[in-house]
């Protein structure tokens, strides 16, 4: 078995559930930790008894020793950061959104197939045990034709506007940092969207604090989406379909358990735990396509991602929400 040297880029609180969840795995090895100020990596190596510490990202990225590059920094810095490991050679996870907007995912899609490197959105719930009881499920025409999901993740955020959540500067607002969630989710069973509508609401920045969704597809089935940073929702979803339906209980993001019910008999509960924190799920898959010689994961395809940021590109064009310095 091939061990993997990570170096991870960010210090903050994603970056750290991330290296939490690297320690559980025995073919992960934790080397390398990269911030903008040497006292932030040092603090960070210290912490999780990483071996080398980068007071810049470039040092981290030069490193001939390191595998893969995971991004757990702000939104608006993703581009730059992805487009630098890749430059480097280094394969590369990056925290979701992979970007702030759909032209710059296609830039990086191109660069990373270009240079044959692996790539992939940190959409870490598609590789967490609830999925594959579901995916199970459908396949074997449980819920029948599927015709409708509705989904949700709000959570009230009570800070003020200079966090990351409101803040333009890092390409704040509900939508990229929890409504990424619910469209990947609809684009996971439902597939490419036919129309999108959308209802945005304003904080005093400039950015979405609240989004209402609906979808339409192409075949008939809709998916009824929500977002928000102003209050807290049960942050669960109900896939429904012609023979009945499915509840995925808990956050979207990490769910425990889920409840079949078909048309005519008694629900089936069913329990989907999952150990250590969840995040390791997403470094074993990168580590397993890697391990194949694969540039991107079947369930999180690159494609898929420039679908996904098409789709709140469009909600944000509707909203008149630009972020400073965007790249389009």
């Amino acid at each position: 078995m091939r061990k993997y040297k990570w170096g991870l880029i960010g210090t903050g609180t994603i970056s750290n559930l991330f290296a939490e969840g690297l320690t559980f795995l025995d073919q992960a090895t934790v080397f390398a930790a990269g911030s903008r100020t040497q006292e932030s990596a040092d603090l960070f190596a210290e912490k999780w008894q990483i071996p080398h510490a980068y007071g810049s990202y470039s040092d981290l990225y030069s490193d001939p020793e390191i595998d893969v590059v995971y991004i757990g920094t702000p939104h608006n810095f993703h581009f730059q950061n992805v487009t630098d490991a890749l430059t480097a050679g280094k394969h590369v996870l990056c925290e979701k959104p992979m970007t702030v907007n759909a032209a710059e995912t296609r830039q990086l899609v191109t660069l990373a197939r270009s240079k044959k490197l692996f790539l992939m959105d940190a959409m870490w719930n598609r590789f967490q045990p609830w999925y594959t009881v579901v995916k199970t499920l459908i396949n074997a025409g449980r819920l029948g034709e599927l015709h409708h999901l509705k989904a949700d993740l709000s959570f009230n955020f009570d800070v003020g506007p200079e966090h990351r959540i409101f803040n333009p500067e890092l390409a704040g607002g509900a939508l990229l940092d929890l409504g990424v969630y619910p469209i990947a989710l609809a684009s996971l069973f439902m597939g490419k969207p036919e129309q999108v509508m959308s209802s945005c609401h304003l904080y005093e920045t400039g950015v979405d604090d609240q989004v209402s969704m609906l979808i339409e597809y192409a075949n008939g089935a809709t998916a009824e989406l929500g977002c928000s940073s102003r209050f807290r929702s049960k942050n669960n979803a109900t896939l429904h379909g012609s023979k009945g339906f499915v509840e995925i209980h808990g956050m979207i993001v990490r769910p425990e358990k889920i409840t079949l019910y078909e048309y005519g008999k008694d629900p089936l509960e069913i329990d989907t735990p999952y150990s250590s924190n969840g995040y390791h799920y997403e470094a074993q898959a990168v580590m397993d396509m890697l391990d194949k010689g694969e540039i991107e994961h079947p369930l999180m395809p690159l494609d898929e991602t420039c679908q996904i940021m098409e789709t709140m590109d469009i909600i944000r064009a509707k909203a008149g929400i630009i972020y400073p310095g965007e790249k389009t």
